[in-house]
């Protein structure tokens, strides 16, 4: 087991989070700025687009780790929770409407679109997130428990719950949506938390066979480099086999079967990455630290961001550039101004709003809390 993980504190966690907030941006920026019609840049997308499921992954990961060996109280873990996340999925959707209305899109809202907006995470297409959390956070005292007891056999259980996942992915990507109350559930599956349950639950029971799998990964890393490459290579396939009859954003959705071998290749990269990081001494700390400290800052401003550049001349549609010059600086320019934003709230009194943390102290750096200051260092491996 590394250093890190005895002392409680996941540093490899921020590299994962980091990098896959960088294919986040990297995702968003090539689907607004290349042609939908390209089947080379979808087949880019197939496997850039597993920033939702490492996301919930390493979440479910991060909260088994952190209550390890303690019982959970589940309100006190509510009262800590919930406001880190409705108080910045509030107060972007309430930024995204007002930036949509007066923006130049000026797009006419009506009360009633606006309200269905701020219910279902469509105020901007990233939110859905957000509510995907809050979710998985009013269920994971129940989560906790199942995980617990289930740690033995949890192998059996990830089988079955895998098999039903790519079953419903199945049917979302070549099925019809059913008729009845069910029908309505189909085009929100995205913004529910069962379609990403195995993910959660892989994380979940990562976190409690930690020592066994720092041990896997020390002792077979090669092995499990092969396996990534293997899982690449199938979702690209699967991609190629499906872009003859379909479009190639349609060939590259998200929710689909084919997205679940992306998704272990990203994991199985990302955590050999931080580890061999954190292995290494940990190069950079500081910024890592600091710029972890900044991701959910960054993922919650980078469409606003994005879309001001795409309204600039960078967008497919009306682009100014070629492409590929359009999507570079648009990777670049979405993630500095992102990050600048990010800086700026961080340091402001509406940091909880906008970045779900506590205002950071500008001449010490440490949070501002009511009962005191919590280092930064302290808390670097919340999701």
């Amino acid at each position: 087991m590394t250093t890190a993980a005895r002392r409680g504190y996941l540093h490899q966690a921020d590299v994962v989070r980091l990098l896959t907030f960088g294919a986040v941006i990297g995702v968003h920026a090539v689907a607004f700025t290349e042609p939908p019609s390209s089947r080379a840049w979808g087949g880019v997308l197939m496997l850039l687009q597993f920033g939702r499921e490492v996301f919930f992954a390493l979440t479910g990961f991060v909260l088994v780790h952190s209550a390890r060996g303690r019982a959970l109280d589940a309100r006190a873990f509510w009262r800590k929770r919930f406001p880190a996340v409705v108080a910045p999925y509030l107060a972007w959707s309430a930024i995204y409407t007002a930036f949509h209305v007066w923006g130049p899109a000026h797009q006419r809202l009506s009360w009633t679109s606006v309200l269905w907006a701020f219910a279902t995470g469509n105020a901007e297409y990233h939110l859905y997130f957000l509510l995907v959390s809050m979710q998985l956070y009013l269920l994971f005292p129940l989560l906790l428990r199942f995980v617990r007891r289930t740690a033995a056999r949890a192998w059996p259980v990830l089988g079955v719950v895998a098999a039903v996942n790519v079953v419903w992915l199945a049917w979302l990507q070549y099925g019809t949506a059913p008729a009845g109350w069910a029908g309505h559930l189909w085009p929100r599956a995205y913004e529910l938390l069962p379609t990403y349950a195995v993910y959660v639950l892989a994380g979940a029971y990562a976190a409690l066979h930690l020592d066994r799998i720092e041990r896997v990964c020390a002792e077979r890393r090669r092995l499990l480099l092969g396996a990534a490459a293997g899982a690449a290579a199938l979702a690209e396939l699967a991609f190629w086999a499906q872009v003859g009859g379909r479009e190639p954003r349609l060939a590259a959705a998200v929710l689909q079967p084919a997205m679940v071998l992306t998704s272990i290749a990203a994991l199985i990269v990302l955590y050999l990455a931080g580890r061999s990081w954190a292995d290494r001494g940990r190069p950079g700390a500081a910024l890592v630290a600091r710029a972890s400290d900044l991701s959910f800052a960054v993922y919650l401003a980078h469409p606003l961001v994005l879309e001001v550049l795409l309204w600039l001349g960078l967008g497919n549609d009306g682009q100014r550039l070629p492409a590929v010059v359009a999507t570079g600086l648009a990777v670049i320019g979405t993630a500095a101004g992102a990050a600048g934003i990010a800086v700026v709230a961080r340091r402001s009194r509406w940091s909880l709003a906008l970045t779900g943390r506590p205002r950071l102290h500008v001449r010490t750096g440490a949070y501002e809390v009511r009962r005191g200051v919590t280092e930064p260092s302290q808390v670097g491996s919340r999701p």
